[in-house]
């Protein structure tokens, strides 16, 4: 997939997602947390001496969230039918047949005027332009940066 397709109606870059499945770094954290908590003989004295927390249950989500091909990890991307299926934006901007929110004439319109973050975004793409504003989200993915969280790993 180009870097192109990896911009979402709403102008994230999925590449830089954490359930991206080319982002490896959610699964592989839970993998590593796995091991060392194995490793550590865990599973061995913690469901007798520690009443108020089910290891069963914490080593089960460790192994869904280490999980390269489940529900939770994105493989098409959102233009191609990974994310909400009833996105407001998704539907707004195919009736519109904008290939992103910031291209309507109409940004930031009612549907949007709450998310700061999503008009941020849309006016650093309108001020640099697609190619620079790509450029820089493909280098943020580069050096590690997680949308959700806001942080570089």
């Amino acid at each position: 997939m180009k870097p192109e397709d990896l911009i979402t109606y709403c102008g994230v870059y999925e590449g830089y997602c954490a359930r991206w499945h080319e982002n490896a770094l959610f699964i592989n954290l839970a993998k590593a947390l796995a091991e060392l908590a194995d490793g550590h003989g865990f599973h061995y004295w913690m469901p007798a001496e520690v009443k108020e927390f089910n290891y069963s249950e914490f080593r089960k989500a460790l192994d869904f969230f280490g999980k390269k091909h489940s529900w939770l990890v994105c493989q098409k991307g959102c233009k191609h039918g990974d994310g909400r299926p009833d996105c407001p934006i998704r539907e707004c901007c195919k009736k519109r047949g904008v290939d992103l929110c910031f291209e309507c004439d109409e940004f930031p319109c009612d549907k949007v005027k709450r998310d700061t973050k999503m008009i941020e975004r849309g006016k650093e793409y309108k001020k640099l332009g697609k190619e620079e504003w790509l450029r820089r989200q493909i280098d943020k993915e580069k050096k590690g940066y997680e949308y959700h969280t806001d942080k570089y790993y």
